[in-house]
């Protein structure tokens, strides 16, 4: 059978994956806003297609050592992963995440003067991030010292 015009067919798997997921939002227990729920339900049925857009995205840049510094580390690291699988991987870092796709908002940290989302930034080289944990930890000794 052929799809519908403009649709996608989706393999069993993946349908299973989004059905399992909505279902897991819709049955949770305890009242959520509707802003939780809408976020949930955003993760629920994006994260498995933005997932494999990365990943498409990151076999498309030429392979090569690129330096990256993060927090107070600097190391070359290979240029076909994301700022967040680099941070768990080569420098030990703990960022805090979620969905993996860009959706949440939870891997934030500072690039320059911009947050960005870690499990959707390939690296590049010369990149300097700053984890939000170490921001604040700044931020607390500067309160501190004050």
């Amino acid at each position: 059978s052929r799809p519908l015009h403009g649709h996608r067919r989706w393999p069993v798997s993946a349908k299973r994956r989004r059905a399992s997921a909505i279902e897991a939002v819709c049955s949770s227990s305890g009242a959520m806003s509707s802003t939780e729920t809408a976020n949930k339900m955003k993760i629920a049925l994006l994260k498995y297609p933005k997932r494999a857009a990365m990943q498409a995205k990151l076999q498309r840049i030429p392979p090569k050592q690129v330096k990256v510094q993060i927090n107070n580390q600097t190391k070359m690291v290979h240029s076909q992963q994301t700022v967040l699988e680099v941070a768990y991987n080569t420098f030990g870092e703990r960022i805090p995440f979620n969905c993996r796709a860009g959706i949440c908002g939870a891997c934030e940290a500072k690039w320059g003067k911009k947050r960005i989302r870690t499990c959707y930034t390939p690296v590049q080289d010369g990149m300097r991030i700053l984890t939000l944990d170490q921001e604040m930890m700044h931020f607390r000794q500067g309160t501190a010292d004050e």
